[in-house]
């Protein structure tokens, strides 16, 4: 496997740019002018396709850009001293990769797809031919950074709740995103493995899939293998705050 990106796994054309994209509000075009978004347009190396278990960027690899999902998914995995894993985050849909390796030029975590997967790449140095003329993608890039942060003291704070509360936390942070995508809230699917969902946690695998079946029990939600559908959002939203 690759230790870096490869760029244009596919070359078929497509009529989506960035000024037709509709994960523009999410991804690197928001907050930028109309001529800043078609100038990113340019610059942007589209359809590059993943397999689910391939590897977009490897822990170590130099920093060659940032990647957007355009669709599907991917989880992003540190290692400690002893090679044991911890899975950081799942990516989304309009959402980045590659923070992690912006600040020191490595990569400290690897990307992998959890399922069939399309991305945008912007290379690094094109990354900083678009910020010299644009001061809104430099404030996009350091509002991003913050915002990575941001998710990881929540994920410190939300170690200190009970195995319960997390999963019904994981459950309603995947409803927002997927609302924010303009899917439903209510009903979606669930690419990721109990396994990873609990690596996530900090949890056993066991104990979030005996939490899925108390919840079932409850009427909060109702699960057919990978798909997840919230049946009282509200009482879910409850269970995690009390």
């Amino acid at each position: 496997m690759t230790d870096f990106i490869i760029t244009s796994s596919s070359t078929t054309n497509t009529a989506v740019t960035c000024t037709n994209c509709n994960l523009d509000n999410l991804c690197i075009p928001k907050g930028l002018s109309h001529s800043e978004v078609a100038e990113l347009g340019l610059l942007v190396n589209r359809n590059n396709i993943r397999q689910k278990g391939e590897v977009i960027y490897h822990a170590g690899s130099p920093f060659r850009g940032l990647i957007a999902l355009r669709s599907g998914s991917a989880k992003l995995m540190s290692f400690d001293q002893t090679g044991n894993e911890l899975l950081v985050d799942f990516i989304l849909p309009g959402e980045i990769l590659g923070f992690d390796g912006l600040s020191s030029q490595i990569h400290n975590c690897t990307a992998i797809a959890l399922e069939t997967l399309n991305y945008c790449y912007l290379p690094a140095h094109k990354i900083e031919q678009l910020a010299a003329n644009s001061p809104a993608l430099s404030y996009m890039l350091l509002q991003r950074s913050c915002n990575q942060f941001d998710s990881q003291v929540n994920k410190v704070m939300l170690s200190r709740r009970t195995a319960e509360e997390r999963v019904a936390c994981f459950i309603l942070h995947i409803s927002d995103r997927f609302q924010l995508r303009g899917y439903s809230e209510m009903e979606f699917r669930l690419s990721m493995s109990r396994e990873e969902i609990g690596n996530h946690l900090g949890i056993a695998h066991e104990t979030v899939s005996r939490i899925m079946h108390l919840f079932q029990a409850r009427k909060l939600i109702q699960v057919k293998s990978k798909q997840l559908k919230i049946i009282n959002k509200k009482e879910l939203s409850n269970f995690y705050t009390t």
